[in-house]
């Protein structure tokens, strides 16, 4: 619920001024790649004009998106390097390319083939997916003004920019939006496909559209198409993975390993605190579906949950999902060393997800997902004993949770041990439960720095709420087994053997 910051955004003139900068130069007559290879020494001030103007745009509308919008994956110097790089490489990709494959005097459509679209799939998939849809637009615009440098196609092929940039922008658009937040390996060859079927269904467009079409184009055409799909797929998923490792930004593979059963610190977890793995896969069930329903990001809100108590790791009797019948070891503590030793979960946490290498997006829910909130039930036990208690020894150190997912996780983390503590499972007392942890976080000012809004907390409730039912619906209680079944049994394991009743 944190609020956006009236004052101009640094990263956002940065932006712009780089993007002016850097597209006007590549744009001008002068900057190799140019059409007319035969008039590079003269002067163009109209088309030199036009690459100032045509830059200008897209650094403006690019710096008012971040200005405007603000994107939690712009940050730093560092993405904002990233961000400059890859539109202008995207340019500079197509420019290039046209001066090898323009004019296409014999319909062979080769300039589809250049993977374009691996420009805004990879902004999608690194930084923001609104953000990679104003660099499809703004690629797919300048890609039409580099068609229109070329002499013959400005003389013999006018319409040629409209469908230059209606076919990078539909490829990069339905690249993006399949990319953005990618859950299985399965999809980036659908994201292919579907960067392959949207490019053709633009071009078979303006093929109607031309009275001079051809039947023999269709082939090229199809061709054209599908390798660049399946370059821009193959390009995008390779740049990732190398920007990612490069900037240290966690990638959609990343989150998909960490998700595997048979991560070493999730091994641990199910072999030395059993209670808090089962109630790690609850919680990230429970924040999966609820950030699926906010537009979050489910995966890495998967993924976070599952790691974020694994500091319990070091202790994990002293958590009470964790401890058996008989003696706790808090009853030998005083509440303030009992609390130090719930609170030293997140520390310890941190140091487990750093030797793990475990990416930043991942290590936020470990020291998020309980923010600045008070030990409750050793501060109010201290409490009891001194109604002077200083509570600040009792509470986390935070930060509270600064994006949606880590919100989430708080939120999931809370109700799940609330509902599981409870005696009565029946839907009303658990929708009950919910309502209630929510409104307590809420007033807490938990909740204050990150992007959910009220009408995000409401809907994250319902799926709580959903979910929580469905794991603790009333079970039918079985039969009495028949004689028959009893006498199979005998039969099975001996005179001496029988299976129990149920």
């Amino acid at each position: 619920m944190g609020q956006f910051e009236d004052r101009p955004s640094p990263l956002a003139f940065v932006v712009a001024v780089s993007l002016f900068a850097i597209l006007a130069l590549i744009l001008s007559p002068s900057f190799p790649g140019h059409g007319d290879v035969t008039a590079q020494d003269q002067t163009h001030p109209a088309e030199v004009g036009a690459a100032i103007l045509a830059a200008l745009l897209a650094g403006m509308a690019v710096g008012a998106y971040l200005q405007l919008w603000r994107p939690p994956g712009i940050k730093g110097m560092g993405r904002t390097l990233l961000l400059v790089s890859l539109i202008t490489g995207g340019v500079t990709l197509a420019k290039v390319s046209f001066s090898l494959t323009l004019p296409d005097e014999n319909h062979l459509y080769l300039r589809y083939i250049v993977p374009v679209a691996a420009v805004p799939m990879l902004v999608a998939s690194l930084l923001d997916g609104g953000l990679a849809l104003i660099t499809a637009t703004v690629i797919a615009a300048l890609a039409a003004i580099v068609t229109m440098q070329i002499d013959p196609v400005r003389t013999h092929q006018p319409w040629l920019g409209a469908e230059v940039a209606a076919t990078y922008l539909a490829a990069g658009t339905g690249g993006a939006l399949l990319t953005q937040r990618i859950g299985r390996l399965g999809r980036y060859a659908w994201s292919a496909l579907v960067v392959a079927l949207v490019s053709l269904a633009t071009l078979l467009a303006f093929w109607l559209l031309d009275d001079a079409r051809r039947g023999s184009d269709l082939p090229w055409i199809v061709m054209a198409t599908l390798l660049g799909g399946g370059l821009s797929t193959t390009m995008a998923v390779g740049a990732m993975i190398v920007l990612g490792y490069l900037f240290g930004m966690v990638t959609r593979f990343q989150l998909l390993d960490l998700a595997q059963a048979d991560h070493p610190l999730l091994r641990q977890l199910q072999e030395r605190a059993p209670g808090t793995y089962h109630h790690s896969l609850i919680v990230s069930d429970l924040a999966e579906r609820a950030a699926q329903a906010v537009n979050a990001d489910p995966l890495l809100t998967r993924v976070g949950c599952l790691f974020h108590d694994v500091g319990k790791l070091f202790h994990p009797n002293y958590f009470v999902e964790n401890q058996g019948e008989g003696e706790s070891p808090h009853d030998a503590l005083t509440p303030q060393e009992s609390a130090k030793a719930i609170i030293e979960h997140v520390k310890s946490g941190l140091q487990l997800a750093r030797r793990y290498r475990l990416p930043p997006a991942v290590r936020a829910f470990i020291n998020e997902h309980h923010g600045t909130r008070l030990v409750t039930y050793f501060y109010r036990k201290a409490a009891a004993q001194e109604p002077e208690t200083d509570p600040e020894p009792f509470r986390y150190p935070g930060p509270k949770p600064q994006t949606k997912e880590t919100a989430i996780a708080m939120l999931a983390d809370s109700v799940e041990a609330v509902v599981r503590a409870a005696r009565d499972h029946s839907p009303e007392h658990i929708d009950e439960l919910v309502d209630s942890v929510i409104r307590e976080r809420l007033a807490e000012g938990q909740l204050d720095e990150c992007d959910l809004t009220l009408r995000d907390v409401k809907v994250v409730a319902q799926a709580f709420k959903a979910t929580l039912r469905a794991i603790y619906h009333p079970r039918i209680e079985y039969p009495t087994p028949t004689e028959a079944e009893l006498r199979s049994q005998r039969g099975l394991f001996g005179p001496q053997e029988s299976l129990p009743s149920q």
